[in-house]
């Protein structure tokens, strides 16, 4: 935990804790089963020395079932391992549970006032949620696809200039594809200013999402605490990331108005809505709320890019076979296709996606097995839900209490994925295959992911012409011998492959094609 816990703390945790149990044994609906865990902390310790929490959490389900109850100190918290249970309380009772947890780190970055991911459901949510859907549905989105696949063939011309960089070259496509597609700025470096604070901010997200890292995320009272108190380390954390926001949400959104008022604005989600419909200016509370919801689609769907692109490259280097019968698909596919149409582009876009059902298969595979948020949080609403059923009892969950769904177990199950933990396309080029893991990979209900068919295009862009153009094989050692990557993972909300190295290849003809691609 960030920072030590003064002792007046610990026992306001602990009388918290006696309350809640009085509280507690007043109810005849029990709470969900689970561990025990330490009598002051609860299960927070174990929690927080866990490779990654959301094994840990799956270790409990294995124990006591698909519905438990986990605690962090006085906090109670309902962890949902069961597709069939996030799909009843989410989506069927999705007023219920649509509320967002209240971490008082995000309250003191002022986050839940004005980034979407954090707002509570109420009328700013849906207000905000409008006007994504008009900017991001699956209609609209494929008025992105120019910009996509400009962006994918700049990243396959790095690929061949710096095959070494490979990781940095995706973070540098998704800012690329992101940044333009929010504010119409073309990206011409990684170091870009734009990227530099979006990646910044993403990093503050991930560390302030952590469970059981801040002490006045347990203890809400340490927020009374003078900036300069010994224990308070909490608040220089607050005061850098409220700077990095400030630069991430104004800086773009300024140079937009700028180059609207010199009529050399490219046409971006920013600037068509700043263009009223009716050409009255736009109002400053409402330009507030555009310049807020602009800075949070740099995450909508380019973080989940960058982790699955760079799963990808990881999956390629462990299962050749894989990578061999994907590319042998498209090739056969590619022969054909010049055959019918001698001027056809070696290019793959989305209309090639159906006539390509492995390497389709493939995309679809990397969503499960590595999931980018492998824990999905919800929150209750403000009364008690005394009938939640989970292996024929019923159980109570609280109002207010945070409830999260294990997404990593769902998709593990072994069930359901036979061999949960190998990379294996061909699971669902069965008669009978299993669920698509886009249902589970980008949240639930009316919180599900809004970049989604963004994020998806890309997904598939990127994937299927890097198999189309390069070969990705295990890098070797000084002595000729090859690194085998370990698949190690951030034990972050969002999470990513940690750094490993692979050999990149272009294949026949790449470099050729690229440099006229791009001239």
């Amino acid at each position: 935990m960030t920072g030590s816990v003064p002792l007046a703390a610990l026992a306001g945790g602990a009388l918290s804790l006696v309350c809640y149990s009085l509280y507690r044994s007043r109810h005849s609906v029990p709470l969900p089963p689970g561990p025990r865990g330490n009598i002051l902390a609860g299960n927070a310790l174990e929690i927080r020395d866990a490779s990654a929490f959301w094994l840990k959490f799956a270790e409990y389900a294995n124990q006591y079932g698909p519905l438990i109850t986990v605690r962090i100190f006085y906090l109670n918290i309902i962890i949902i391992s069961s597709p069939h249970l996030a799909s009843e309380l989410l989506d069927k009772r999705a007023a219920n549970y649509s509320d967002r947890p209240a971490k008082p780190i995000i309250s003191l970055l002022g986050w839940d006032d004005e980034i979407i991911v954090f707002f509570n459901y109420g009328p700013k949510l849906k207000y905000y949620r409008t006007l994504l859907q008009r900017a991001l549905n699956n209609r609209v989105a494929l008025d992105y696809l120019p910009l996509q696949q400009y962006e994918v063939r700049r990243f396959m011309r790095r690929l061949v200039d710096n095959p070494a960089d490979f990781l940095e070259n995706v973070h540098y496509m998704s800012a690329g594809i992101a940044v333009r597609m929010v504010y119409g700025h073309k990206v011409e470096s990684f170091d870009d200013r734009f990227v530099q604070n979006a990646e910044a901010v993403m990093l503050a997200f991930a560390d302030a999402l952590k469970p059981a890292k801040w002490a006045v995320d347990i203890f809400p009272a340490l927020r009374y605490l003078p900036t300069w108190f010994p224990f308070a380390t909490f608040w220089r954390q607050v005061k850098v990331w409220r700077q990095l926001c400030d630069a991430h949400r104004d800086e773009p959104f300024e140079f937009v108005e700028k180059q609207m008022a010199e009529g050399i604005a490219e046409d971006s989600f920013t600037s068509k809505l700043l263009r009223s419909e009716d050409g009255t200016p736009i109002d400053s509370e409402t330009k507030q709320h555009i310049r807020a919801l602009a800075a949070s689609l740099y995450g909508a769907g380019s973080d989940t890019t960058v982790s699955i692109v760079q799963s990808f490259f990881l999956a390629m280097t462990l299962y050749p076979d894989v990578q061999a019968k994907a590319q042998a698909e498209i090739m056969a596919y590619l022969k054909q296709r010049l055959i019918d149409d001698p001027s056809s582009s070696r290019f793959l876009t989305l209309d090639d996606r159906s006539k390509l059902p492995y390497t389709s298969a493939l995309a679809r595979e990397l969503l499960r097995w590595h999931p980018v948020a492998n824990i999905v949080p919800h929150q209750s609403a403000n009364e008690d839900d005394e009938n939640v059923v989970s292996g024929g009892k019923t159980y109570r969950i609280p109002a207010n209490t945070v409830v999260m769904v294990n997404v990593w177990q769902i998709m593990h199950n072994p069930e359901v994925y036979h061999e949960p933990e190998r990379f294996m396309p061909d699971r669902y080029l069965v008669a009978n295959p299993p669920p698509d893991p886009a249902s589970y990979a980008f949240g639930f209900g009316r919180r599900i992911c809004p970049g989604i068919h963004v994020a998806q295009q890309s997904i598939w862009l990127a994937v299927s012409n890097t198999l189309s153009n390069f070969n990705i094989t295990k890098a070797k050692d000084e002595n000729g011998l090859e690194i085998t990557p370990d698949e190690l993972y951030t034990n972050d909300p969002n999470s990513h492959p940690l750094p490993f190295v692979c050999s990149i290849a272009p294949r026949e003809g790449c470099e050729e094609w690229l440099r006229e691609e791009l001239e």
